[in-house]
């Protein structure tokens, strides 16, 4: 049985990528063919000495023919950005600025872009079994001072097309994120308090159906059996993963997110030899890391350069970061606690006692002296 809490790195045997020869324009112009279809294979000893392929396709994932309906055990993507990131500029030239693309120039309206992802996941309910999973990396977008609820948005309109909402994890970035508060540093009134957006989210939906785990067979399911030490007690087992972002400029794609996530998720939600989707490739995180975890992957992505960058990551060692982050609390003692008369409150608080029971004669809260 294969140890996967870090693995070693995969060594597949990487085919050579396979071109149509010729593909008719109406079918370009539909998606229905995939320009480019890159393959890869290895045996991984945890899926029972069978081997296990990564296929991925130069190819929009509105039309994913290529893939059986009802094969699929989980989906781990993260959809385009609506309106933050300008992908083909990006794709064209890594270095110029892409944090510039307007709601106009990319998906439409909101509704629009709403309608169009949930195509998509309608189309991904259909390729999965029944019990599998689709989890979908998500934030809060910002237009011009307005905030946008996309997770929220998303979860009314996935459940519309018939999946059900099973859980959320809300992924703290720690080291990252939007900074809003400074206007409220500079002016310290009610009114202009606009915190910063740490947290994107992880939704995780489930097909109707019996639990995957009925299907499997004891052995089987000894091969997935997930190791629980202190990581998983002190930061997996509650629904707050800390997980820094990757450094920028690092992997070839303007908003990849941490293997971390694909890393857990996979182990939480698949057995070895399920298959895991991405429709949303990307720099292939997700393909990259189920690969090695020995699942079959499946990605798709409209920009042949992403997809043969993917492709080639597949080879690639796990970037699991050594030191994962735990969150730890310490009490801040409260500045200038106010009652509703204007004086500094001294009743009872909810553990119990008032400030005033727990200082000592001669010691100000928060232990200074």
């Amino acid at each position: 049985m294969r140890n996967v809490t870090f693995p070693d790195p995969p060594n597949p045997e990487i085919a050579q990528a396979n071109q149509p020869d010729q593909i008719a324009q109406e079918a370009l112009s539909a998606r229905a063919v995939p320009l480019k279809t890159y393959t890869a294979q290895q045996t991984v000893q945890a899926s029972g000495g069978m081997p296990v392929t990564a296929r991925l396709y130069v190819k929009s994932s509105e039309s994913m023919d290529e893939v059986p309906p009802e094969s699929v055990t989980l989906t781990i993507t993260s959809p385009p950005y609506w309106n933050a990131i300008d992908y083909d500029r990006h794709a064209e030239d890594p270095t110029e600025s892409y944090r510039t693309r307007r709601y106009s120039k990319g998906f439409g309206d909101y509704e629009s872009y709403l309608d169009w992802v949930s195509k998509i996941f309608a189309s991904t309910l259909e390729k999965t079994r029944p019990g599998g999973y689709l989890a979908v990396v998500v934030g809060t977008v910002l237009l011009d001072g307005v905030a946008y609820p996309v997770p929220f948005d998303l979860v009314s309109r996935l459940q519309r097309v018939g999946w059900l909402f099973h859980q959320d994890i809300v992924w703290h970035k720690s080291t990252a994120g939007v900074k809003r508060a400074g206007v409220f540093i500079q002016y310290p009134y009610p009114g202009y308090y606009h915190p910063n957006i740490m947290p994107e989210y992880i939704l995780i939906f489930r097909k109707p159906g019996d639990p995957i785990f009925r299907a499997v067979g004891r052995e089987h399911k000894e091969s997935a059996r997930y190791e629980v030490g202190a990581l998983f007690t002190k930061e997996i087992a509650n629904n707050v993963w800390h997980i820094a972002p990757v450094p920028p400029r690092t992997i070839d794609h303007p908003c990849p997110f941490p293997e971390e996530i694909p890393y857990r998720l996979v182990q939480l939600y698949t057995y070895p030899g399920d298959t895991v989707l991405d429709p949303f490739l990307g720099s292939g995180q997700t393909t990259k890391v189920a690969f090695a975890l020995g699942r079959n992957a499946i990605g798709y992505d409209v920009v042949d350069r992403y997809v043969e960058y993917s492709w080639k990551r597949l080879n690639e060692p796990l970037a699991i970061r050594p030191s994962q982050l735990v969150a730890e609390f310490k009490h801040i003692p409260l500045e200038a606690p106010i009652g509703y008369d204007g004086r500094p409150s001294r009743g009872k608080t909810r553990h119990g006692s008032g400030l005033s029971a727990r200082t000592k004669p001669g010691e100000r809260s928060g232990g200074e002296r």
